[in-house]
This record gives structure tokens, C-alpha cells and sequence, in this order.
């Protein structure tokens, strides 16, 4: 069984690798676009509310559609982190067995 286990688990480290240099990449790309995404999400917020105030109903939908589309962005990026995170200590008890 070992034998036929050794061809995938010398596969599995560059993967394992690969794995961690994009999840490492994609994380300093999150932590730099919060800079980025927070003051956007907080001026949008703060626009929804006065034109809330003023019912100008066209521009409540269009900030709130920035606001969800900054929302959901930043979500798919923690996300995808979590996910490469758990492929990666997936590769590591495979290569462990």
C-alpha cells in the first residue's frame, strides 16, 4: 500500500506549497483592500442613511447595491481562505498517513 501511496504524496508537495503561497497571496490582498473597502463602506453607509432621510429611493438601492457588492467581495475572500486553509491541512494528513 505504501507504494502505491508514494507516487501521490510526492505529488502533494509542490501542492501543498502552491496551496500555501496562494492562500498567504490572497490573504495580504485581503488585509490591504480592507484599507480600501472600509472607508468605501462607511461613506456608502453613511449616504444610505441621508438619503433614507430624504427618500430619494433610486439612490438608497444604488448605495446599498455598492454596499452588499463591497460586502460580498470581502466575504468570498475570507471565504476562499478558509477554504485553501482547510485543502492545505488536507495535503498535510494525507502526507502524514
Amino acid at each position: 500500500m505504501k507504494l502505491i501511496k508514494l507516487p501521490f504524496k510526492i505529488l502533494t508537495l509542490p501542492l501543498i506549497a502552491i496551496v500555501w503561497l496562494a492562500s498567504l497571496i490572497l490573504k495580504a490582498v485581503t488585509y490591504i483592500s480592507t484599507y480600501f473597502f472600509g472607508p468605501v463602506m462607511l461613506i456608502t453607509g453613511i449616504v444610505l442613511v441621508v438619503m433614507l432621510f430624504k427618500q430619494r429611493w433610486l439612490d438608497v438601492g444604488i448605495c446599498g447595491a455598492i454596499e452588499g457588492a463591497c460586502f460580498l467581495i470581502l466575504f468570498a475572500a475570507a471565504w476562499m481562505i478558509a477554504n485553501m486553509q482547510d485543502l492545505n491541512a488536507f495535503f498535510i494528513r494525507f502526507l502524514q498517513s
